[in-house]
């Protein structure tokens, strides 16, 4: 049987999924376990848990760049230089490609984000969630799972570095950012988010030697 599931859906349980398909409860467990690592289910356990659809593509990427991040072999440098390299092409394609719906997505992140200026968790959020919406509106879905994965591991290794001035900065070149796309002007747009990037690794780095330093 074919169904279009929605994200979120709450499928059966391990035992009605074996009952209803004629097999064993380890034949649907492992069936279970290899969609939850392709990401397209999501296991949770308790008492709201259950089996859940996904869209988690990205996840098998995300997993192995966590697993390389954590043994050393991938750094902020380099996860950085891969953003320089993908970013100015994402955003030229997004002012070339965008669509209206695109825009207004864009547009109601910038003015929820501005009502709340002064909470740096929450600016923090949407100021990740706006390169992930300019991917979405490149028309490239392979960046677009690309910048997941990519913002995924940089939130892990920068989840302590809040700060408000540096938030609602990064939001203004945001605001800049948009304006090009609404005008299409693709070069405007490379500028400012290779800039945008350059500022935040920058920021970063300083972040992470005082930290190691206080650690000493």
């Amino acid at each position: 049987m074919r169904e279009n599931l929605k994200e979120g859906f709450k499928l059966p349980t391990e035992q009605q999924l074996a009952r209803e398909l004629r097999v064993g409860r380890s034949v649907v467990r492992e069936a279970l376990r290899i969609l939850n690592v392709m990401g397209y289910v999501k296991i949770k356990k308790g008492p709201q848990g259950g089996i859940f659809v996904s869209n988690l593509y990205h996840k098998p990427i995300t997993d192995s760049l966590r697993h390389l991040t954590s043994n050393g072999h991938i750094t902020v440098d380099h996860i950085f230089d891969v953003r320089l390299q993908i970013e100015p092409f994402i955003v030229a394609e997004a002012a070339r490609n965008a669509k209206k719906s695109d825009i207004r997505k864009l547009s109601a992140l910038i003015k929820d984000a501005s009502l709340h200026s002064d909470e740096a968790a929450y600016l923090k959020e949407k100021n990740i969630e706006f390169h992930l919406l300019l991917a979405e509106a490149s028309g490239n879905p392979v960046l677009a799972i690309l910048m997941k994965s990519l913002t995924e591991i940089l939130k892990e290794i920068a989840y302590h570095f809040l700060n408000p001035s540096f938030e609602r900065e990064i939001f203004r070149v945001h605001k800049e950012i948009l304006n090009t796309l609404v005008q299409r002007k693709r070069n405007e747009a490379k500028r400012l988010v290779k800039e945008d990037i350059i500022f935040v690794k920058r920021s970063l780095e300083k972040s992470l030697e005082r930290r190691e330093k206080r650690n000493k």
